[in-house]
């Protein structure tokens, strides 16, 4: 049972690549690369003229400001990825679900390359993540974010209900409003 699960998904293979796979050849001279040298220099240097002291300095200084370099370069790197496969992926699903429930208005994909796209509205009900991508789910259709042009107070929305208002207050003043040749008094 163990060896079909080891099979089927890859990342559970136990296998030995240090064995098996040759080396690359080093194209890159490292820090090792670098005391070698300077290791070697210092032992075949002519004793009637040694290093001198700025020169030595000098040469361990561009030797730090080196690891340095690399240092920064390996942390930059980690936060790259950290940045690309941590925050953003989390960022747009938190976006992506702040408009679950709420009305948007969106271009109809199998409208699209047509000379007039239709529009349609709907609620957003959950967000799916596929392949690597965030699509909204609206009345059954998976819907990219790139369709979705309006998020809430959607057109003529608003206006019906300013009219429903206008119309309830017309009513309201009719009744409390008094007839004609009728007085307050």
């Amino acid at each position: 049972m163990s060896n079909m699960v080891t099979e089927t998904v890859p990342w559970l293979r136990e296998t030995n690549t240090s064995a098996t796979t040759p080396k690359a050849p080093k194209t890159i001279l490292d820090k090792d690369d670098f005391l070698k040298l300077l290791i070697t220099e210092l032992q075949y240097q002519d004793p009637l003229e040694p290093m001198k002291d700025k020169e030595f300095i000098s040469q361990m200084a561009n030797f730090s400001a080196l690891e340095q370099m690399k240092n920064l370069n390996t942390g930059f790197e980690k936060l790259a990825d950290n940045i690309n496969y941590n925050l953003i992926p989390a960022l747009m699903f938190q976006q992506s679900a702040n408009l679950v429930g709420r009305e948007v208005a969106y271009l109809n994909p199998d409208s699209i390359g047509e000379e007039t796209p239709e529009i349609l509205t709907g609620s957003v009900d959950s967000v799916v993540f596929k392949n690597g991508a965030f699509y909204y789910l609206i009345d059954g259709k998976q819907i990219d974010p790139a369709y979705i042009f309006q998020v809430g107070g959607l057109p003529n929305q608003g206006n019906d209900q300013l009219s429903q208002l206008m119309e309830r207050l017309e009513e309201l003043l009719t009744i409390l409003r008094p007839g004609e040749g009728e007085s307050n008094d």
